[in-house]
């Protein structure tokens, strides 16, 4: 779907100026000549980016832009205004009413689209991650995202110590971050070693640009540094310098020299973007863990163990190995509740699970399928051994009482578990399955199954066993 750009400028003839000028984008293009019909415009489809021209009729454009920035409805679009002289003055002015960049009109094309480019790439994957936290949010993890306490980290890559020093030496005077130098070549070298930095400054002199932009392509070719803000710094306005970098994902230019004022005010709104996405990703991945996690004991539920015990069947089959399936459930539970309160059974539950995690390997898996039952899938060679592995849960479980904390109590507590291997069931899939029913899904349940069969068994005998279900006839 072609982007949606509102193009808000008093004047006809620059309003076709500039969506001619956009044409090259693909984008979808709207326009208003006055700031009333502009707001009015944004009420009612919220663009993805909005383009103001010269002074409007009822109001500055420097003064819609600040406008625009204080509704927090609009707080995220991004705004270029494309009406100034280029002077370093109209520049400072434009950022600090809350504007992304600001071009005079006479910019060229590849250079008014490349900076566009780059404003859209940010804001899908910022549209994006809403969009994912959104549709992930679960109950308790609504609430309002809090700020970051550490200040944030700059790197300034110079192209000579001398540079980097320099450049340190004039924003520490005005900006609260962290901030450290090293050359461009040092910085190649040494990437692997130092932590990833919230944003990265990075030196390009246009007559030799190849260190700089080699620098940004690793930058964003790295997991461990994607997704810190890049301002690029040209010695000299250079039209070719400037797309190549924001191409190569620079987050920003400066296009005529080093300034310390501008580079904080875009490192401002730069590192502010970057935090919201990180909180919002964040958020994004506790919502896909809290998704899979059972909340009380901190285990893997039924939603992640079924897939992942599929898997373990198919692995099994392709490489002719073998698995144990376990279902242990704790014995007399219910009288837990019933004499100590809910409260207290979940003590014992978050205790039972917390023992059984640590007797089994990291590979194993261990999920809560709900209740007082538990899934246990180990990597065995043999029956007897997962029989081993078994016995050693139980010992884990009754070794000693479970405290309540806060209350004089201890409560004895054993387990029983039934166990099925995967071996067995591999075996049976060509013959007793039905067709319908050959695929891994289909074992991986009946492996639950016919570990459920044998746990029953072991609740007949007595409790607090292991019993080892039968071969498949």
């Amino acid at each position: 779907m072609a982007a949606h750009v509102l193009i808000v400028d008093s004047i006809s003839a620059n309003r076709i100026l500039l969506k001619v000028k956009l044409a090259g984008a693909f984008v979808q293009v709207e326009q208003a000549a006055s700031a009333g019909e502009a707001l009015d415009l944004l009420q009612a489809d919220l663009p993805d980016l909005l383009v103001l021209g010269g002074d409007l009729v009822d109001m500055s454009a420097l003064t819609l832009c600040a406008k625009i920035k204080e509704n927090p409805a609009f707080a995220h679009l991004p705004i270029l205004l494309v009406h100034t002289d280029g002077s370093r003055a109209d520049r400072i002015a434009a950022l600090r009413a809350g504007a992304d960049d600001a071009f005079e009109m006479s910019v060229t094309t590849d250079a008014l689209l490349a900076r566009i480019r780059s404003i859209m790439r940010a804001r899908n994957s910022y549209e994006e991650l809403r969009l994912r936290e959104q549709a992930g949010r679960l109950p308790g993890l609504a609430d309002a995202m809090q700020g970051f306490d550490r200040p944030a980290q700059v790197l300034i890559a110079g192209h000579s110590t001398a540079t980097g020093q320099e450049w340190c030496r004039q924003l520490q005077r005005i900006v609260p971050y962290g901030l450290r130098s090293q050359p461009l070549p040092e910085i190649m070298r040494d990437m692997s070693q130092f932590s990833a930095p919230d944003a990265i400054v990075i030196s390009l002199q246009t007559a030799l640009p190849e260190d700089a932009l080699r620098l940004l392509a690793e930058v964003r070719a790295r997991a461990t540094t994607r997704e810190a803000a890049v301002l690029v710094v040209l010695d000299e306005n250079n039209d070719s310098a400037r797309v190549n970098a924001l191409d190569l994902g620079a987050n920003d230019v400066l296009s005529d020299g080093f300034d310390a004022e501008e580079a904080a005010l875009r490192l401002d709104s730069m590192i502010a973007r970057k935090r919201l996405a990180d909180r919002l990703r964040k958020r994004v991945d506790d919502g896909l863990a809290a998704a899979v996690t059972d909340p009380l004991t901190g285990l893997f539920n039924r939603r992640y163990a079924m897939p992942h015990l599929s898997k373990m069947a198919q692995h099994a089959d392709t490489q002719r190995a073998d698995f144990a399936v376990m279902l242990a459930d704790l014995d007399h539970f219910k009288r837990v509740n019933d004499r100590f309160g809910h409260a207290a059974g979940d003590m014992v539950l978050a205790e039972v699970a917390r023992r059984m995690r640590r007797c089994l390997s990291q590979t194993d898996l261990i999920a809560r399928m709900g209740g007082e039952e538990f899934l246990i899938v180990a990597q065995t060679d043999n029956a007897e051994d997962a029989a081993k592995i078994a016995e050693r849960l139980c010992d884990a479980v009754r070794t000693e009482p479970v405290a309540l904390r806060g209350r004089d109590i201890q409560i004895p507590v054993t387990v029983s578990i039934g166990v099925a291997m995967g071996s067995e069931m591999l075996k049976a899939k060509k013959n007793a399955l039905p067709n319908c029913a050959k695929s891994h899904e289909a074992i991986a349940s009946a492996l639950i199954d016919r570990a459920d069969q044998a746990l029953y068994g072991a609740k007949a005998e007595g409790r607090d066993k292991v019993t080892l279900s039968l071969p498949a006839a």
